[in-house]
């Protein structure tokens, strides 16, 4: 098996324009292009073809996604003479744009067709594309032969949009030789008219080609997919809306930018999460028609179906930078509001209401200090942490508060999502954490917890991920920094600090989401919590609570007020870092 991933780990491309095909089908219009032999076996190249086929931008950065109209496998009576009764009874009832382009191949079998509209990234520049995809099987006496055929709709070239071949048809071929283990990809065109395979056309095809390579060597050197999208909110509806927010708002934030960092990153970023906190609230909430939002009429009367969802609360965004997530929220109708440690000059840009939304606030958590401490701080405006019962708190790369997010949720009773970025501890110093396996999780995680001694915190405390400091690092403090042959690879920064905030929320009784986001960013990932099995702690138990974690954590409350308000002081003089 070593062997075969090895020799099948190789892209070894022939152009078939100049040399003579391997195989060819069995139609004089088609022409063939490009060929690669390969290790995987038919059912590897089916599933990678359906996959690719489900999910276009694996082949296109241009394309969003795939909207399946029609699958003959969901049809409740596949007729063995597709041509004869599948496709003139059962698709009489489809739009005319929509009804699948039947073709034959001579010993080939018919096994599956689907109609496929891909949807563009941008729909201003690019429009989408409906196209029939047909799966044939040809069996022989040594070997079988899987096609892949692409129709799209269209009548000529001119309407074939830039992100697909601009072809009346492709196809791709699996040729399997079971005796032998080995096998040959190929991919072939049917052209219009007066068209030729040229070297665009040639470059499609070997790219194509070594896409669906990589993917089947891939499966069959055991791939498993690691990063899955679209648990919470579904692909269609997050990426209409990013689509919909980007056409309203993209061109004038860019054009209007003032601040020294690069402005497509930070707006594409953020009308992304917009999109997704927009969708997932839709998930959470019912709106008031009133304010201009879809009204969500489960549980309304006559309906039969009632509803479990609440009254929208408004939000709250802790660290919000440059104020562009909440001016999008609020421009959509969504209610909130935004502080940070020091204004930005993106803020200047918005209007006086938006302004009104965004505070230049210091946020020192309630539970670590009193107000004899505040005093001793000048030209600076604190806020505690505490909001109205429910506000639903964002926190976007918010350094010193993301792993305060879950916490000050707990506090408030309410949900929250946090978009982890750099790390800091519960005291607000930059730290790396590190998760050690050989811990249990805690048998009764909000029982009272006994602060360990600071020279026990990283031996004894068995029932939490050990903390280590970034000076300290995650090697021994003496000898070899290699790590042990047989030890397991260490979790990254980033997975770690995502990790220990997710430890939290459950630790305080959330039950965790995590959500990849799709945006610009390596930072994508989600903690989110939308239901708390301990809601109905008093104020002072869920205090408590808030206050044995802190000193299990970094040290006794008071102390870490005392740090806290001191790196406050600090900030309110410079104004220099965002916190």
């Amino acid at each position: 098996m070593a062997e075969i991933a090895e020799i099948g780990s190789t892209f070894a491309s022939v152009d078939l324009r100049t040399n003579r095909p391997a195989f060819s089908l069995p139609e004089e219009l088609w022409e063939s292009a490009m060929a690669s032999p390969c290790r995987f076996e038919p059912e590897i190249f089916l599933d990678v073809m359906i996959n690719i086929l489900k999910n276009p931008n694996i082949t296109s950065t241009y394309v969003f996604r795939a909207e399946i109209l029609w699958d003959s496998q969901n049809s409740p009576n596949v007729a063995e003479n597709p041509e004869a009764e599948l496709f003139d009874h059962f698709i009489k009832y489809m739009k005319a744009e929509y009804r699948p382009i039947w073709v034959s191949f001579p010993g080939y079998q018919w096994c599956r067709t689907l109609v496929v509209k891909q949807v563009p990234r941008n729909p201003q520049l690019d429009k989408a594309l409906v196209e029939t995809c047909h799966i044939f099987n040809q069996i022989g006496d040594d070997y079988e032969r899987n096609l892949i055929v692409y129709i799209p709709h269209v009548s000529s070239g001119s309407e074939v949009p830039y992100y697909h071949p601009n072809v009346s048809a492709f196809a791709v071929q699996h040729e399997w030789h079971s005796k032998t283990s080995s096998g040959a990809l190929s991919l072939h065109f049917r052209l219009f008219p007066d068209m030729i395979v040229d070297t665009k056309l040639n470059r499609v095809a070997y790219n194509f080609l070594k896409i669906v390579h990589r993917h089947g060597v891939g499966r069959l050197a055991g791939y498993q997919k690691r990063v899955h999208h679209d648990i919470i909110v579904q692909q269609k509806k997050f990426q209409d809306t990013y689509t919909r927010l980007k056409t309203k708002y993209a061109k004038q934030l860019i054009e209007s930018w003032v601040e020294q960092t690069d402005p497509g990153k930070h707006v594409f970023e953020d009308l992304g999460i917009a999109a997704f906190l927009i969708e997932l609230w839709h998930l959470m909430y019912i709106f008031n028609p009133d304010h201009g939002l879809q009204h969500d009429v489960a549980g309304v009367e006559g309906n039969a179906e009632p509803s479990n969802k609440s009254a929208y609360p408004g939000f709250v965004d802790i660290g919000c930078g440059n104020g562009i997530l909440v001016y999008i929220l609020n421009s959509e109708g969504y209610s909130g509001w935004g502080f940070d440690a020091r204004s930005r000059k993106t803020w200047s840009t918005f209007s006086t209401s938006i302004q009104q939304n965004l505070k230049e606030n210091i946020l020192v958590p309630s539970v670590i200090h009193d107000n004899s401490l505040l005093t001793t701080v000048e030209d600076c405006v604190f806020q505690d942490g505490t909001f109205p019962e429910g506000t639903f708190i964002i926190s976007n790369h918010a350094d010193e508060l993301t792993a305060w997010t879950p916490l000050l949720a707990y506090l408030n009773s309410a949900p929250f999502i946090a978009i982890p970025c750099c790390s800091h501890n519960l005291a607000g110093a930059r730290c790396r954490f590190h998760n050690r396996p050989d811990q249990p999780p805690r048998s009764n995680p909000l029982a009272p917890i006994k602060a360990e001694a600071p020279h026990e915190e990283h031996i004894e405390d068995r029932s939490s991920p050990a903390r280590i400091t970034e000076q300290e690092g995650p090697g021994p403090p003496t000898g070899t920094l290699a790590r042990p042959k047989n030890a397991s690879k260490q979790p990254s920064a980033y997975a770690s600090l995502t990790a220990y905030v997710s430890s939290l929320a459950v630790e305080v009784g959330f039950e965790v989401e995590k959500e990849v986001l799709r945006i610009p960013s390596t930072r994508n990932v989600a903690v989110i919590g939308r239901h708390c099995h301990n809601k109905g702690k008093s104020a002072e138990e869920r205090v408590q609570i808030v206050r044995d974690i802190l000193a299990r954590e970094v040290g006794s409350a008071e102390t870490v007020g005392e740090e806290w308000i001191e790196r406050a002081r600090k900030m309110a003089k410079s104004k220099g870092s965002r916190h």
